[in-house]
């Protein structure tokens, strides 16, 4: 019998790219998500046999049924950029801390027995919660209620997990980009479009260093991760996906400049920040993110997307 997938956000980025390839490796996709897919993404789900349901994951009466009899659950709804996070902290809490714990409450009442089937449950969190871990309390402000949100899922997630002995992997998510469905307003794609059209690349940030992370790469890591948990014996729960090559939105900008040959002109209007965070490098667990689609390569390709 298939594999049942259940997943969150579906009709976002991450989820639906997750959602259709997933579908075409034969398994089953039931996904939810407050907003309505695209045209071409419904084609795509309606196509592969993807069940697509519209609804709020606080709507825990319509949710639970949904649940039952699922293999893993991918979590990858979510307010998922800093930017709207900041616009609107209530929102930001509402999507990621109140509906996470209605998602993961719902998994622990109907496994409550020791013999029933627990599916796995993957929460795509954010690289931001690692550098939110390294800050000193005093750097601590509400421009970071997006890591904090994160963290607070994830602690939320682990105390269900081990209250409730759900098996668990939080995959720590960074600046991911490639594919049809990626946001074209993300600092990438608006690169990369304004270079195409030789038009003025306005950088606005001296300091963020962004770890870019094909989507291609999260599906295969993700992949690679649902077959490592399958294993007995194994204890990692949390997985870093995203590499130590980074850019700074200048080098960036410099870098899709010169690789479309563009005639576009670099602006600076930097803002002064309080505290910046320094880059930092992290050690990965026994499971090691290997990615196979590099920035500098994909360029050219993304001409086609964006």
């Amino acid at each position: 019998m298939a594999v049942k997938y259940f997943i969150t956000g579906i009709s976002g980025f991450v989820g639906g790219e997750l959602a259709i390839a997933l579908a075409k490796l034969g398994y089953v996709i039931t996904g939810v998500d407050r907003a309505s897919p695209n045209e071409e993404t419904a084609r795509d789900f309606a196509e592969l046999g993807i069940k697509y349901v519209n609804l709020d994951l606080l709507d825990k009466e319509r949710l639970s049924p949904l649940l039952c009899n699922t293999d893993v659950v991918i979590h990858a709804a979510g307010v998922s950029r800093v930017s709207e996070a900041r616009a609107k902290p209530l929102e930001c809490i509402n999507s990621t801390i109140l509906a996470t714990t209605n998602l993961i409450e719902i998994i622990a009442s109907q496994t409550g027995a020791v013999a029933a089937k627990k599916p796995l449950f993957i929460y795509l969190s954010t690289r931001e919660v690692s550098f939110y871990d390294r800050m000193d309390e005093e750097q601590v402000s509400i421009d970071h209620i997006y890591a904090i949100s994160k963290k607070t899922a994830e602690q939320l997630i682990m105390a269900f997990s081990n209250s409730f002995n759900i098996p668990l992997a939080i995959c720590r998510l960074s600046d991911v980009y490639g594919g049809k469905r990626d946001h074209v307003n993300k600092l990438l794609p608006t690169f990369v479009k304004r270079a195409r059209q030789n038009e003025l690349v306005q950088v606005l940030d001296s300091e963020t260093r962004f770890h870019f992370t094909h989507i291609q790469d999260v599906i295969v890591s993700i992949q690679e991760i649902v077959e490592l948990l399958e294993k007995s014996g194994n204890m990692q729960k949390c997985f870093d996906i995203w590499s130590n090559e980074s850019y700074t939105a200048e080098e960036l900008a410099t870098l899709v400049v010169s690789s479309f040959k563009s005639n576009s002109r670099i602006g600076y209007a930097f803002h002064e920040s309080d505290a910046a965070i320094p880059h930092m490098n992290f050690n990965y667990q026994k499971w090691q993110f290997s990615p196979k689609f590099n920035l500098r390569d994909e360029l050219s390709r993304l001409s086609e997307s964006y």
